[in-house]
This record gives structure tokens, C-alpha cells and sequence, in this order.
């Protein structure tokens, strides 16, 4: 391998180029996009679909169109957006693993992805999934299954859970790579006794120094992002229109209705805006490497070494070592 040889140029960028880049590496990667983003995200989905599914499905089954309906509609929109927001970070692990290898000339098979993924889905699962909110979000949505609408539980206990995990995000948004390609282990004492670096820390060492700007970019991109969810939301309901000539939010076949929008087209506009999203936040973190620790450097020092002695032992993307491992 050479560290030195990447598909992507170590540089440091600004947000619009970080964004044009994303585009051009969707192209390159669409496999990471289409299999691992889509291995990721259909866990998550089916639990969404069994979470909240009923929802359009009993607004289709009385087949009467009144001001409820809209409102139920609008429930549904919501706690959808809330839940994929939420759940993106934890269901693109296969897409950020796979994207941080393939950068440096690697095309790791997926079965190798699987089993680093498989590796860390502990810390992921609690860091990402308990402390960020999904995993709390779907506890608390999943106590008035198949209930009326519930403002308490559907909206305001979902938007503190929002906004905490929205807030945590700008501030400290680069934890999926510091989990899954740093390989930072969660509790200190773990790493102590490695002589490595703790997530949490390593976490305070990355994004510190930048807060601010990390802040600012993460407003721009979710504007972005959200802007990019309505246009793959409006471009397939356009397709669909003109292939079945139905514009209404269900599709009838003879006597039967199905909510495909909904239950389908919903839910994939949002998670293909959230893979976008993966390929974003992974740029951003490799340009937060480039702008704090001369990362770029770092890669042609070790090319050199890897050129002259032959090994390379540790992870490509670890951290800088601590005192007590130097």
C-alpha cells in the first residue's frame, strides 16, 4: 500500500469543495453507497417500518381522505425524519469503514468490512445509538405502538432527543471514524492499558480546537442535506407520477390501496440524503486531521518508512500516540 497514493488528494478544503468532492466520490464508491449504506441502513428501516408503519397503513385502510388524514400524514413525516436523522451516523458504519480504507488504494471485501464493523458495534451501539438517541427515540415511540397521536412522547420528548443529538453532532461529529477507523476504545482504562488514547479524549483533542467552525460547517451541511432530501423526495414522486399517472399519496390497484409513499418513498429520500451525508462528514474529518495535526505529513513519513523497512503495524487512520505509548 501507498500511504503516500491516495484517490483522494490530502489537502485542506473548504465546505463547498468538501460537498463537490462527495458528489465525485459517490461516483468513484457507489458500491459503498449502494451495498454497504444499503446493508446498514435495512436493519434500521425494517425496525422504522414496524415502529411506526401502522400509521399509514390504518390512514389507508378506512380510505376516507378529511383533515385527519392530513394530520396523520404529517405525524408520520415527522417521526420518520426524526428517526433517520437520529439513526444515519450508526447505519452508514459500513460505508465509513469501507470509504476509509478504499481512499488509500484498498478495496477491502465486504466481509472484511463486516467483521471490522462487527468489532466495535458495541461502542457504536452504545455511543452512537444510547447516548446520541436513537435507540431511546425508538424506546419511547415504541410505548404508544399502534396508539393515537401522543404530543408528549411524538413530539416533545422527540425534539429534546433531536436537538440534544443535533447539538452533540455539531460539536463533536467525527465520533463514527474515531470509533471505527481510529479504533479508540470507549473506557479510559481500556486505554490505559494499550498506552493509546480514549474515544472520549480523542474526541476533546479533534474537535476542541475547531469547535466553532465545526458548528458552522454542520449548520451548512444539515441546510444542504435537508434541501437535497426534498429534491430526491419531489424527483421520485415526479418519476412515479408520470410512470403510473397517480399523484396522490397512495397508489390503487382495483379495490386496493397501498401507501407506497410513505411507507417506501419517504423513507428512501431521506436515507439516500443521509448517505450523501456519510461521505460529507467523513471529508470534513480528514480535513479536521489535516488542519490540526499536518496529517498529510504524517501519510508521507510513513510511506517512506513502509518504503524503506517494509512494515506498517499500525492503523492507517489511529490517532497520534499518547506519552505513555511513545
Amino acid at each position: 500500500m501507498q500511504l503516500d497514493r491516495t484517490h483522494v488528494k490530502v489537502r485542506a478544503r473548504s465546505l463547498a469543495e468538501i460537498g463537490d468532492l462527495s458528489l465525485l466520490l459517490v461516483r468513484r464508491y457507489f458500491g459503498a453507497l449502494a451495498i454497504g449504506f444499503t446493508l446498514g441502513v435495512l436493519p434500521w428501516a425494517i425496525l422504522n417500518f414496524l415502529l411506526i408503519g401502522f400509521i399509514p397503513i390504518e390512514e389507508t385502510r378506512d380510505g376516507i381522505i378529511d383533515e385527519q388524514t392530513y394530520y396523520e400524514r404529517a405525524r408520520y413525516v415527522w417521526l420518520m425524519a426524526a428517526l433517520v436523522f437520529l439513526q444515519a451516523p450508526i447505519a452508514g458504519m459500513f460505508t465509513t469503514y469501507y470509504i476509509g480504507q478504499a481512499v488509500f488504494e484498498e478495496r477491502p471485501p465486504w466481509r472484511m468490512v463486516g467483521r471490522a464493523c462487527w468489532q466495535s458495534v458495541v461502542p457504536l451501539l452504545w455511543v452512537l445509538g444510547v447516548v446520541r438517541g436513537p435507540l431511546v427515540a425508538m424506546v419511547i415511540l415504541a410505548t404508544n405502538w399502534g396508539g393515537v397521536f401522543a404530543p408528549g412522547r411524538e413530539v416533545f420528548w422527540l425534539t429534546v432527543i433531536v436537538l440534544w443529538a443535533a447539538t452533540i453532532r455539531s460539536l463533536r461529529p467525527f465520533m463514527p471514524e474515531i470509533l471505527l477507523l481510529e479504533r479508540c476504545p470507549v473506557l479510559a482504562r481500556h486505554a490505559d492499558r494499550t498506552g493509546g488514547i480514549s474515544a472520549s479524549r480523542r474526541s476533546g483533542l479533534l474537535h476542541g480546537p475547531i469547535s466553532g467552525d465545526l458548528m458552522g460547517r454542520y449548520l451548512m451541511t444539515a441546510a444542504i442535506i435537508g434541501a437535497l432530501a426534498l429534491a430526491f423526495f419531489y424527483g421520485i414522486m415526479a418519476v412515479r407520477g408520470f410512470l403510473t399517472t397517480q399523484w396522490n399519496w397512495t397508489i390503487q390497484f382495483g379495490s386496493f390501496r397501498f401507501a407506497d409513499v410513505q411507507l417506501l418513498w419517504i423513507p428512501l429520500a431521506l436515507w439516500i440524503a443521509a448517505g450523501l451525508a456519510t461521505f460529507m462528514r467523513f471529508l470534513g474529518y480528514l480535513d479536521a486531521r489535516i488542519r490540526l495535526e499536518g496529517w498529510e505529513v504524517e501519510l508521507a513519513v510513513r510511506a517512506e518508512a513502509l518504503r524503506q523497512f517494509g512494515t506498517e503495524a499500525s492503523p492507517i487512520l489511529s490517532p497520534p500516540q499518547t506519552e505513555a505509548a511513545r
